[in-house]
């Protein structure tokens, strides 16, 4: 386990988001797919899917993804504005109730 390893490091980013460590990863697009946001969150950092590349149903069915492999795990969504559908994927995971929209 890293957790004994590596103690949580209590700063006030990982106050906010509510992970072990400072540690995000962004989201690029066609990289940070539902399977690496998750393992990332597990790992102890924060997770943020990329969206730009998906629809709002791909959007909505990698959220339940991340949860699965990630449960009550710190995770978001990153809604790229220049990409078609950025709004229709902003409200899925408002829906969806994601803790962590950029």
């Amino acid at each position: 386990s890293t957790a004994a390893i590596f103690p949580p490091i209590r700063n006030r980013i990982t106050s906010l988001l509510g992970c072990r460590y400072p540690i995000i990863l962004p989201g690029m697009s066609w990289i940070s797919t539902a399977e690496l946001v998750a393992a990332v969150s597990n790992a102890g950092g924060v997770g943020i899917l990329a969206t730009g590349p998906l629809t709002a149903q791909e959007t909505r069915e990698s959220i339940h993804r991340i949860r699965e492999l990630a449960p009550n795990k710190p995770f978001g969504i990153g809604a790229t504005l220049l990409m078609p559908g950025s709004k229709e994927n902003a409200q899925v995971a408002l829906e969806e109730e994601v803790p962590l929209i950029s």
